[in-house]
């Protein structure tokens, strides 16, 4: 375990470094620990890996995908463990953050990262994992219509019924900080005023109460919240009476 938190450290920057590991076959290894019986060695082995995926090029990306496999990354992500939950999802945020290429990632074999973030958005109740999911869904709807799309489905999944549709009042209303910002910065990124598909997603999000409940938070007790609330305002305002 102290291996892993040391391997964890120097990966973490410097590209050049994070290449090497990955030629001398560490990435092989970290894969490997990540399929432990051992929670802790799980989660210490994903901790590397969601730092050496870290601001590297899309090539690293697809090595480290490919040698961890969807199908892993999707068990992670759904583990016994919430720490090993929120270290699985923080690997896949840094996984799609950036080009439109990266997050291609999630909507491999049928979508199969992009719906076990959506499950676990609506099972579990650890701030922690939620802030992740959240963030995770906001780097994909930086993307094109159709990643935004997806991520409109994953927060308003119409086949789960009505009370599926409260999960983004839910998060905005949290006593977490993060949590209300992370769910802040996901609306600021669906509804680019130059996306052509923003007016319809506006209209979604006011059918569903979340227009009102962001006008609630216009005086967030939290700085951070509170300016991404105007943000995301602004752009609102550009579509109707936000």
């Amino acid at each position: 375990i102290a291996s892993l938190r040391a391997v964890s450290n120097i990966v973490v920057d410097f590209i050049p470094k994070k290449v090497l590991f990955i030629q001398c076959g560490g990435l092989k290894r970290l894969v490997h620990l990540s399929q432990s019986m051992e929670s802790v060695i799980r989660l210490n082995a994903l901790w590397a890996l969601k730092n050496l995926t870290f601001l590297v090029n899309n090539r690293c990306k697809e090595e480290i995908l490919l040698e961890l496999s969807t199908s892993n990354m999707a068990s992670l992500i759904t583990d016994p463990e919430a720490p090993v939950q929120e270290q699985a999802l923080a690997l896949t945020r840094n996984l799609v953050d950036g080009s439109l290429n990266s997050i291609e990632y999630v909507f491999g074999d049928d979508g199969l990262l992009l719906r076990a973030i959506g499950r676990l958005l609506r099972l579990s109740s650890t701030p922690e994992v939620l802030i992740q999911c959240m963030y995770t869904l906001s780097n994909i709807a930086s993307g094109n219509e159709h990643h935004k799309e997806a991520v409109m489905a994953q927060l308003f999944p119409h086949e789960t019924g009505k009370d599926a549709e409260n999960i983004l009042t839910k998060l905005l209303q949290s006593s977490n900080s993060r949590l209300r910002t992370a769910a802040v910065w996901t609306i600021i990124n669906l509804t680019f005023p130059s996306s052509p598909g923003t007016g319809g997603r506006v209209t979604e999000l006011r059918n569903a109460s979340i227009v009102s409940q962001l006008k609630n938070m216009a005086n967030d007790p939290c700085l951070d919240a509170k300016l991404r609330v105007r943000t995301a305002l602004g752009q609102l305002m550009l579509f109707g009476d936000a």
